[in-house]
């Protein structure tokens, strides 16, 4: 018979078990009352009255017995007044039936039993009084034969047996509470079930925090398989097939819980056998290892990181404080090992310096034994260590750890640093010549004017100018024109010293800064042998060109105390050699006062705006993939009436100092505008690109004028296209992002204009509000001569930017099929046409089909005829 616990706040299996207890003494109860009601009915000890006696026995007993049995139902055990009430109703049965004495004292044994086991030695001892009281009354009145000795057996074998079993029952009660705190303490779920297989017949609480499955759920027959995640059935069948065999079985699998999430758990079973090694029970602990699995996930991701990351990770122990060259690789990864071309073996063990040769004289470890002696972090960035084959470029990072220890990574950027080198070279240099470019000599003419002051020497900067070099461009087209200016920089940088600083300021201009020799003789030696280099024919595709130069001298500090005033004064020497054709001229202050020209220019200038002497032509723009003109260039013309059709290079700057640039620029999107707007009416989709001054872009009124230009021309924002050069939007990117923001909203389309030529360009670029780049003519002409990297890397960057690209200057026709195969967009240059009036325009576009450029895309399988 179980034990009933004898505490409140038990779990619900040992609240079972005091129910079952209870339950089956009230069964037994029962069974009592049919007897002691058959008992005088049988025995003629009961006298005449047994068959009433019988009755009242039924008829009391019953109902009693049938309210314990409710109360148990609902409290789960009985009061302990019932046990005094058993006592007495045994003690009137010996008082009605006093020959019935002896047996009532055994019953009143067997009930003490009862009492003892449920509710306890104290209640115990209590019925043992009760009854000593009682049937020593009895025995007094009726003097049943030996009712003395009966009294004294029972008040001894009470007594010993309320205590005996009080003893064991309350140890039991001990050992339980004592089982129900350590389970209760421990973090698990602790089941036992009967037999090999199936559910258990106990389960802890703690499954439904852990699970949220009631318990009564576990024990039913079919809900633990049920749970299992699918990919661990495998492991179930595994523990199942190891515990029918009779052996204990540890696994991990996952439970899917009540509300649907996944738990990882590790469960022990500990099988218990008979003697023919039968199993009979099962008992397990099941433990949440979630957590445990997550970390271990984590340290698999780190791990798998650590040795597939492409940087070299190292863990290094310094083991003489005062020694730097004692760091002793303790770890690494498969990146270390290929960086030293050494197996991960051979490199663990190793010094630092055995495994890495070229550290040996490096600030390498210097710094990483710094980082451990002072348990700071450090880095070290894109620094060359020499040795070996090629230097290599390399980036630090160390940082302290426990055991004067250190973890150092190890990154080889050098195709990084020879990119970024490559870029800043880019960004410093001229595309087509490879000479500096304006902005290193800004740079190198701030130095030189700062040294010069402190060292009270002279600086010489000689501004020069190819004559004739217009023409060879109108007469053979930019191909010609650039391989001209290629070969003339190569004579140049031949007859100059290293010393010496030969710049390309752009077009057909050169800057010369000499810093040692810079005297007045030593600059005219200088321009007399530029101009002797320059006397030789240039033969450019079987051509003999033939073109000289204006060279103008200034000097630092006679003439100019800056750096942009001397370039001014020395611009304007040039202008005076170009005016008198004898090869140079020293600057002079009457040379000012031949700025005439430019003057009465100016004036001509705002005159020609009223008296709508400038024109618009248009270059077409197709697209690559299809071969369809979609798109013109605006470009503007002044029909000078004395010195004929003027380019743009003759007369925008002065319209920028002027400030007669924003009438000029609403000039040129009035007219493309209305142009293109009739283009589209006769069936031809196009859109138009103007180019906008930054004078322009920085006028407050820019985009409410263009706003209102746009509807009344009627032209949609989405086919306007306005081009800045990257030098003009890097002046101010701040503004320039604000205002071709503003611009973009309405749709109107932005396009940096000579990409690639600029600065910062790369910086910026993925900041800006545009949507095109176009390539330099420079690069397409490097690119028609063979070399396709940085138009390959410009495609792929705008591209990688969501951004159109456009290659101008394009002259030649495999340079289509070049670029159509790097992806490029869209084209435009003298191969597709030349800048052309409108009605000439109006002609192309209606007979655009038979040009060579469509015909050279349909070779090459791509483009269709859009004649």
């Amino acid at each position: 018979m179980p034990l009933p616990p004898e505490t409140a706040g038990l779990p619900g299996d040992a609240l079972a078990a005091r129910r079952s207890f209870w339950r089956l003494v009230i069964a037994y109860r029962y069974l009592a009352i049919v007897c002691l009601a058959l008992a005088p009915l049988v025995f003629p000890v009961f006298g005449e009255r047994r068959v009433w006696l019988a009755a009242v026995v039924v008829v009391v007993g019953i109902p009693y017995n049938v309210v314990c049995d409710v109360v148990v139902r609902r409290s789960g055990r009985l009061p302990p007044i019932t046990a005094y009430g058993d006592y007495a109703a045994i003690l009137a049965v010996a008082a009605i039936a006093p020959a019935l004495y002896t047996a009532a004292v055994m019953i009143l044994l067997a009930i003490l039993t009862q009492i003892v086991l449920g509710f306890g030695r104290r209640v115990g001892f209590s019925a043992i009084g009760v009854a000593v009281v009682g049937l020593v009354t009895l025995g007094f009145v009726h003097q049943p034969t030996g009712w003395v000795v009966s009294v004294v057996v029972y008040s001894i074998t009470a007594t010993i047996g309320a205590t005996v079993l009080g003893e064991m029952a309350e140890g039991e009660l001990g050992l339980r509470l004592r089982y129900r705190d350590l389970v209760s303490g421990v973090d698990a779920v602790v089941w036992e079930a009967p037999g090999s297989e199936g559910p258990p017949d106990y389960i802890d609480e703690k499954v439904v925090e852990l699970l949220g499955y009631p318990c009564a759920a576990w024990r039913s027959a079919g809900h633990w398989e049920s749970v299992i995640h699918p990919d661990d059935a495998a492991v179930i069948d595994d523990r199942r097939k190891a515990i029918s065999a009779g052996g204990n079985d540890e696994a991990e699998y996952r439970i899917t819980t009540a509300g649907g999430d996944i738990v990882w758990v590790h469960e022990v079973v500990k099988v218990m056998t008979n003697l023919t090694g039968e199993v009979t029970s099962r008992r397990g602990v099941i433990v949440d290892v979630s957590d445990r699995k997550r970390a271990e996930e984590r340290v698999r991701q780190y791990a798998d990181i650590v040795e597939h990351i492409g940087v070299a990770l190292l863990l290094v122990q310094l083991e003489d404080p005062d020694d730097e060259t004692s760091l002793r690789i303790i770890a690494a990864n498969p990146e270390a090992g290929r960086l030293t071309n050494r197996s991960i073996p051979d490199v663990i063990g190793q010094l630092a310096t055995d495994a890495f040769p070229r550290l040996v004289g490096s600030e390498i470890p210097e710094r990483i034994a710094r980082v451990i002696r002072t348990g700071e972090p450090a880095g070290l960035e894109d620094f060359t260590v020499e040795g070996g084959e090629h230097p290599v470029v390399l980036s630090l990072r160390a940082f302290p750890l426990p055991g004067q220890a250190a973890g150092v990574s190890l990154d080889d950027v050098t195709d990084r640093a020879m990119t970024a080198r490559a870029l800043r070279h880019q960004a410093l240099h001229d595309p087509l010549t490879g000479l500096p470019n304006r902005t290193l000599l800004n740079d190198r003419l701030g130095t030189a004017l700062r040294t010069a002051e402190r060292t009270a020497t002279p600086v010489a900067l000689l501004v020069m100018d190819l004559d004739q070099f217009k023409e060879v461009n109108d007469a053979l087209g930019h191909h010609h024109g650039d391989r001209l200016l290629v070969e003339l920089s190569n004579r140049l940088t031949e007859v100059l010293r290293e010393a010496d600083t030969i710049v390309r300021l752009g077009g057909d201009e050169f800057a010369i800064l000499l810093t040692t020799n810079a005297s007045l003789s030593g600059a005219i030696t200088v321009a007399q042998r530029i101009t002797r280099a320059l006397e030789e024919p240039v033969l450019v595709d079987g051509i003999s060109l033939q073109t000289g130069a204006s060279v103008g001298i200034a000097f630092f500090p006679e003439h100019a105390t800056d750096a942009e005033t001397l370039v001014q004064k020395a611009d304007i020497a040039m202008y005076a050699a170009k005016r008198s054709a004898a090869g140079f001229a020293v600057y002079a202050p009457e040379h000012d006062r031949s700025s005439v020209w430019r003057l009465t220019l100016l004036g001509e200038l705002r005159r020609a705006i009223h008296q709508d002497q400038f024109e618009v032509h248009y270059q077409p723009i197709i697209e690559l993939a299809s071969g369809e003109v979609v798109g013109v260039e605006a470009l503007v013309r002044w029909n000078h009436p004395d010195h004929g059709l003027m380019l743009p290079v003759e007369f925008i700057e002065l319209a920028e100092v002027s400030g007669m640039i924003q009438p000029l620029t609403q000039i040129v999107l009035e007219q493309a505008a209305r142009d293109v707007v009739r283009w589209r009416k006769e069936g031809h989709d196009l859109s138009v690109a103007v180019n906008l001054s930054v004078r322009s872009l920085y006028s407050p009124e820019l985009d409410e004028w263009i706003a209102v230009m746009l509807s009344a021309t009627e032209l949609p924002a989405q086919k306007l296209c306005l081009e800045l050069t990257e030098s003009e939007v890097m002046d101010d990117p701040l503004v320039a992002m604000q205002v071709l923001g503003q611009l973009q909203r309405r749709g109107i389309n932005i396009s940096v204009d000579d990409f690639g030529t600029g600065q910062s360009s790369l910086s910026y670029l993925q900041n800006l509000p545009i949507n095109e780049v176009k390539i330099d003519r420079g690069f397409i002409s490097e690119m028609e001569q063979g070399d396709v990297t940085l138009v390959r890397s410009i495609i792929d960057l705008a591209h990688n930017l969501g951004l159109r690209v456009v290659a101008e200057g394009v002259e030649q026709g495999d340079a289509l099929g070049r670029l159509r195969g790097l992806g490029c967009d869209r084209a435009q240059g003298f191969f597709v046409s030349p800048p052309l009036p409108v009605d000439a325009c109006d002609a192309w576009l209606a007979t655009k089909g038979q040009g060579s450029w469509n015909r050279h895309l349909r070779l090459l399988g791509g483009g269709r005829s859009a004649g």
